[in-house]
């Protein structure tokens, strides 16, 4: 089968995914931001230039790569977020009562019996 060599160029719509496949060492957080892994896949299976099996699958393997990356990306910066919320709210003292450790069982649950009719609304909102 043939191909467009602009088809695989590095500036092409399947560049980064290419290096992905067969440099992986060169391929930088930006390339992954930018790319879209749902239209790069369907560039892929629906090419509009006759590919053979076995280019597709060297670039799927390079979108599996780019949504790898993507993954641990988002792995590093929840990771990132949690250790920074962690370290917040462990300066935070709260100055409760000794009885205030436990809720009661009504405070925390719904009655057995709703009663919509029973509850009081502002009516000034409802105007």
């Amino acid at each position: 089968m043939f191909y467009s060599h602009t088809f695989l160029a590095k500036k092409g719509p399947l560049g980064t995914v290419w290096i992905a496949a067969h440099l992986q060492h060169k391929l930088r957080k930006s390339h992954v931001a930018v790319t879209d892994i749902s239209s790069t896949v369907d560039c892929i299976m629906f090419p509009e230039v006759p590919i053979a099996l076995r280019l597709s699958g060297h670039l799927l393997l390079g979108v599996v790569r780019i949504y790898s990356k993507k993954v641990d990306y988002l792995y590093h910066d929840c990771n990132e977020v949690l250790s920074q919320m962690r370290t917040m709210f462990a300066s935070v003292h709260v100055n409760l009562p000794e009885d205030a450790d436990r809720a009661t069982f009504q405070a925390v649950t719904l009655p057995d019996t709703f009663e919509l009719d029973a509850l009081e609304f502002d009516t000034q909102y409802l105007e």
